[in-house]
């Protein structure tokens, strides 16, 4: 199987030398380490957080994030057909259990993927192609305790926090003309979701993949949207491409015996031509922390929006009110609102 890190990062390298300083210069600052907010560890500062390879920071910049080739236009949807089956490749069954062995263990360290212990449910030998291990799962002892809370984080993550749809917006979305109304949220529900908190979550290609429920209720609407697209990177909200209106995206809304609805909008990223889901779990009850979709090969995102304003959690909602979209890593199942001790709605402590 080709190694395709060390041929992406080779072109890379090549292409830093010859570009323009501004453009090297920018492509240095995405790939540079990401201070970001540990939940788990009561808000402790990491600084070493790895943003991206070198080849998907040179890639990544001249494409999505300073958008060289345009927005839509032949040129950049040839360039992101082409990767996408590039990234489909990941299909591609290994020929052993040896060469299966040998490219997880390669995939595991160059994106730094926990190895020991190991915690995913199959032993690297077993997996059948990089999508397969792409879209792992843990093993039963090893999956990250569901906190107590009435509202849990539906995926390993960064966050970002924004007290409305407006402020995310004003301090986000600013390169293109992103619109509430697009993104495919039932109708009659728009004006709650775009007053109250939104949390925009990114899946790095390392983290684990799979999308489970915030919050235990019934699921009353569940669509593909954008189904045709081939998406853009998400790594760059702030750019030119409109990635909440115009990528691939599974809406979800799921409503509590209470009345509130959560709506989580999954988003694929350059590369990801699957989002894998059960329709039948529309009109059924879903269990906080139960699967909901899964992605296959690239990075990730989610958007959740909600009709009443959530007790979020003290430290989340300090986070919103420094409105500088700081990152705050979680794990899948952690408390993001509603805490046992403290109703659902208004601010609260952890």
């Amino acid at each position: 199987m080709p190694n395709f890190f060390a041929i992406g990062d080779l072109l890379a390298s090549i292409l830093l030398a010859i570009l323009p300083r501004r453009i090297s210069d920018r492509i240095k600052q995405n790939t540079s380490p990401l201070s970001v907010y540990v939940l788990r560890e009561s808000m402790k500062l990491k600084c070493d957080e790895p943003r991206m390879t070198k080849f998907e920071g040179v890639f990544a910049t001249l494409l999505f994030d300073l958008a060289l080739f345009g927005t839509s236009n032949p040129v950049i949807n040839g360039i992101i057909y082409l990767f996408t089956t590039i990234q489909n490749s990941w299909d591609t069954p290994f020929k052993n259990e040896a060469e299966a062995e040998h490219s997880i263990t390669e995939f595991c360290h160059k994106l730094d993927i926990q190895q020991k212990p190991w915690i995913w449910e199959k032993a690297p030998s077993k997996y059948a192609s990089l999508n397969d291990f792409f879209s792992r799962t843990y093993k039963d002892d090893h999956f990250p305790r569901l906190g107590a809370g009435k509202v849990i984080a539906p995926a390993c993550c960064t966050l970002k926090i924004y007290n409305n749809d407006a402020t995310m917006k004003s301090v986000l979305i600013k390169g293109c003309k992103y619109d509430i109304d697009r993104i495919g949220l039932p109708k009659e529900d728009l004006k709650s979701y775009a007053k109250h908190q939104v949390i925009l979550g990114y899946l790095s290609p390392k983290d684990y993949h799979r999308i489970h429920s915030p919050i235990t209720g019934k699921c009353i609407h569940c669509k593909l949207e954008g189904e045709a697209i081939l998406s853009a990177s998400v790594k760059f909200f702030g750019g030119k491409f409109n990635i909440l209106n115009e990528n691939k995206r599974l809406v979800i809304v799921l409503e509590t015996n209470e009345g509130l609805r959560v709506a989580l909008v999954i988003v694929g990223g350059v590369g990801v031509n699957t989002i894998t889901f059960e329709k039948s779990v529309l009109g059924k009850e879903v269990q906080k922390g139960q699967e909901l979709s899964a992605f296959r090969a690239g990075g990730s995102a989610f958007a959740m929006f909600s009709t009443k304003p959530l007790s979020m959690v003290k430290e989340l909602i300090e986070v919103a009110d420094r409105a500088r979209g700081d990152h705050v890593e979680v794990q899948v199942g952690e408390t993001l609102a509603g805490t046992p001790k403290a109703p659902l709605y208004g601010i609260v402590d952890k």
